[in-house]
């Protein structure tokens, strides 16, 4: 019986000295005795590419790809697709790969999706090898058995409906291989810290295998897995991490950094439109699900209503709302926080509140038709939405359940204003705040 851990650590052992030949062995052993391990299978493949057998390498990867496909597994199929690519960039048969497979995850997401064909079945299925009776071979001999072996995958099985495939299939075919092209392909151990709560954040990841569970603080509020997405919004806000992600599991994930997004946009403008726009979709059901001024709709009227938000952010220190200035409109924060500032007579600050992610603020100023008689401050990075004063004043006319909640909103705020000024002391406890 072959003992898999160990030819793993001799294979690895054989590819960090770069000696490929070799350990194609011990991978052809491990798919041997494993022939569903599909990350062996890969592995075997580029091996043999490094090794001077770029065709088989192609073959290998190119049947591993349409199987995930077949499978419904749109994501792995693009990582096994990403690691020939990486070898061989125009290489046909994979681009053709990639386009098809983005035609069936286009079409699935549609709910268009035809069933297709069969998978062709070698009808004389290879005998395995042990990686001791390989090694005696001579190198062509070697190399060729190790490639007939990586082609033969067991049966298919039948074809199952693709799992999600997010932001991909928002771009036109051409945009989306280039895409494929910039990604980084991660792997990593459980463990692994895949994003910190606070830290700088620059690129965006899209989970490929395995779970990730995510923190905030000493707290886990829940697990993702295959086809979640994190960090999206830290290309448009600049913003730092709001939670930690931790690999559950052995994590396999694509980043992609804020640099690629630059180079992408050169030549493929609708990259970083699809992006921003994909990140506002996100940026607003993450809302419609934790923002309770939408807590109340139904889900045909949050969607007419969040199409009069625009999108806006602020870099750190930034005034969102400017003391002594007539409002300019109703809030939602999304991402980050900001502090409530009041000036008093002999220009002290002091701090008064703090507003967080699915809070809203604003609205006092315009529903009193005051200026504001505070100012909001980004403490760092912040993304939010706003409603423009026209389209306040007509939202509230054809919402009228929003202008209740507002009023009493607005009545709760004004009480825990004059609270927090009478407690300062520093300034008239008639001087409430106006947001």
């Amino acid at each position: 019986m072959s003992d898999l851990p160990s030819l793993w650590e001799r294979g690895n052992q054989c590819l960090h000295a770069q000696k490929p030949a070799e350990a194609v062995c011990f991978l052809t052993e491990i798919i041997s005795v494993a022939p569903d391990d599909l990350y062996a299978r890969m592995t075997l493949g580029l091996a043999l590419g490094d090794a001077g057998h770029p065709g088989a390498a192609i073959q290998i990867l190119g049947l591993l790809a349409e199987r995930l496909v077949h499978q419904g597994y749109l994501l792995p199929a693009i990582a096994v697709i990403k690691h020939g690519l990486s070898r061989s960039p125009d290489e046909p048969r994979l681009v053709q790969l990639l386009h098809h497979l983005h035609i069936r995850g286009v079409r699935a997401k549609a709910g268009q999706l035809a069933v297709p064909p069969p998978l062709k079945v070698n009808r004389q299925p290879v005998q395995g090898a042990t990686a001791a009776s390989l090694l005696a071979m001579p190198l062509s001999d070697r190399l060729a058995q190790c490639a007939r072996i990586g082609c033969e995958l067991p049966p298919a099985g039948a074809a199952a409906m693709p799992q999600p495939m997010p932001l991909f299939c928002e771009l036109d075919a051409q945009a989306f291989v280039e895409t494929v092209k910039r990604l980084q392909y991660r792997r990593v151990p459980h463990g692994v810290k895949l994003l910190e709560e606070g830290a700088p954040g620059d690129s965006m990841m899209i989970i490929v295998s395995g779970h990730v569970s995510i923190s905030k603080g000493q707290a886990v509020l829940c697990q993702i897995g295959p086809g979640a997405v994190l960090g999206e919004m830290a290309l448009i806000t600049h913003a730092p991490r709001t939670a930690t992600a931790t690999a559950a599991t052995v994590v396999e994930y694509f980043e992609l950094g804020r640099e690629e997004v630059a180079q992408l946009s050169q030549y493929q403008p609708k990259v970083l439109q699809e992006l921003v726009d994909y990140c506002r979709r996100r940026l607003l059901l993450n809302l419609l699900r934790t923002s309770p001024l939408f807590a109340q709709f139904d889900e045909e009227s949050r969607s007419r209503l969040l199409e009069k938000f625009q999108t806006v952010s602020f870099s750190s220190g930034e005034e969102i709302i400017a003391q002594g200035n007539p409002g300019t409109g109703l809030f939602v924060m999304a991402t980050g926080k900001a502090q409530v500032q009041i000036e008093n007579e002999v220009g002290q600050t002091v701090v008064v509140g703090e507003i967080n992610p699915g809070e809203v603020f604003g609205e006092i100023s315009l529903l009193h038709n005051k200026p504001t008689t505070a100012s909001v401050i980004a403490e760092g990075m912040v993304g939010a939405l706003v409603l423009p004063v026209l389209e306040f004043r007509q939202v509230l006319h054809h919402y009228p359940q929003i202008h209740l909640y507002l009023q009493t909103l607005s009545a709760d705020r004004l009480k825990a204003s004059r609270d927090a000024v009478e407690d300062s002391g520093l300034v008239d406890p008639d001087d409430v705040v106006v947001l």
